[in-house]
C-alpha cells in the first residue's frame, strides 16, 4: 500500500486505497465493494481499472483534479495497448521522458488524462474535470516528484507517518492528513487538534468486515478530550448504522477506533471515513 501512495502529492489531503486483485478474488465481495459503489472518481479508463491489482484515488476537491496511482502484473504499455480498442486514444507519436519515467497524453472518449510509469509495476494517471493535456501530465510528473523523492507525497505529511505502521494491512483503506471534520463525527465539533487519520478494512468470519481507524492528534491531552466528545457521537452511529460491534480506547497521543459491520454495509460504513466535500 505504501508503494501506492507514494505517488500522491502531499498537497492532496487524503487518498483512498483499494486492493482489487483481493476484491476479484472473492467474486461476491467483489460486487458489493468496488469503486462505482464506494463513489470513487477513478482517473483510470475503466478498462484500464480491470487490468490493475492495486490503486488509489486521491482528490484535490479545490482544484477537482484526481489522481490514481496503481499497481498491475502487466506493464504500462501493454495495458494502454489492450485498452486502445475501447476508445483510448494516444496523443504525440508515443511516451515523453519525464526524469527516467514514461508519460503517455491520453484521450479517453473525450477526456483528457495522462499516464506515467513510476516502475516496471506501478504507474499513476491523473485528470480533471476541465483538464488540458499539459495539466494532467503536470499532475503526474508531481506524483513520480513524490515518489522519487524530489517533493514529498501525502506520506510525509507529519501526522500520518507514525500512523500507518501501527494499523493492519487490508483490502481497502484511507489516509487523511486533513482531518478536523470526519462524517463519523459529524454531530460533534469535529475533531480539534487531529494530525492525521488511517483507516483500514478486513474480512472477518461470518460475512463480517472490521474497520481499524487510528487518529492521531497534537498531544495526549487532545487525545483523551477527542475521545471522550466522540463517545456519545459514536455510540449514536453505532445505533443508526448497525454497527455489530464498536470499540474505542486511548494510546498516548492517538485514538484508536474498531468498528465491525455486515459485508452488506461496508460502504456506507467506509464513507464515514472519507472526507466531507
Amino acid at each position: 500500500m505504501t508503494k501506492v501512495l507514494s505517488l500522491v502529492p502531499e498537497s492532496f489531503g487524503s487518498a483512498v486505497y483499494l486492493d482489487t486483485e483481493f476484491l476479484r478474488s472473492n467474486e461476491s465481495l467483489g460486487a458489493i465493494i468496488n469503486p462505482d459503489v464506494l463513489g470513487l472518481d477513478v482517473a483510470l479508463p475503466s478498462i484500464a481499472t480491470g487490468l490493475v491489482s492495486r490503486f488509489a484515488v486521491a482528490a484535490d476537491l479545490q482544484t477537482r483534479s484526481v489522481v490514481t496511482p496503481f499497481q498491475s502484473d502487466l506493464a504500462i504499455a501493454d495495458i494502454l495497448r489492450l485498452a486502445g480498442g475501447f476508445g483510448l486514444q494516444l496523443g504525440g507519436d508515443g511516451p515523453v521522458n519525464y526524469q527516467g519515467h514514461d508519460v503517455w497524453e491520453i484521450n479517453v472518449l473525450g477526456t483528457v488524462l495522462a499516464m506515467a510509469t513510476a516502475d516496471a509495476t506501478t504507474g499513476v494517471a491523473a485528470a480533471d474535470q476541465s483538464i488540458t493535456p499539459a495539466e494532467a501530465t503536470a499532475l503526474v510528473e508531481a506524483s513520480l516528484d513524490g515518489f522519487d523523492g524530489r517533493s514529498g507525497s501525502i506520506l510525509d505529511a507529519p501526522g500520518l507517518s507514525a500512523l500507518l505502521p501501527a494499523v493492519p494491512s487490508g483490502f481497502a483503506a484511507g489516509v487523511l492528513s486533513q482531518c478536523e471534520t470526519l462524517p463519523l463525527f459529524h454531530d460533534t465539533q469535529g475533531l480539534p487538534g487531529c494530525t492525521g487519520v488511517v483507516v483500514s478494512s478486513d474480512i472477518l468470519p461470518g460475512d463480517l468486515v472490521v474497520f481499524h481507524a487510528l487518529i492521531g492528534f497534537t498531544g495526549q491531552d487532545a487525545a483523551l478530550a477527542a475521545m471522550q466528545q466522540a463517545a456519545e457521537s459514536l455510540e449514536n452511529e453505532r445505533e443508526s448504522q448497525g454497527f455489530e460491534d464498536l470499540g474505542l480506547r486511548q494510546e498516548g497521543g492517538n485514538v484508536r477506533l474498531r468498528v465491525i459491520v455486515d459485508v452488506s454495509k461496508f460502504a456506507e460504513a467506509f464513507q464515514l471515513f472519507t472526507p466531507e466535500n
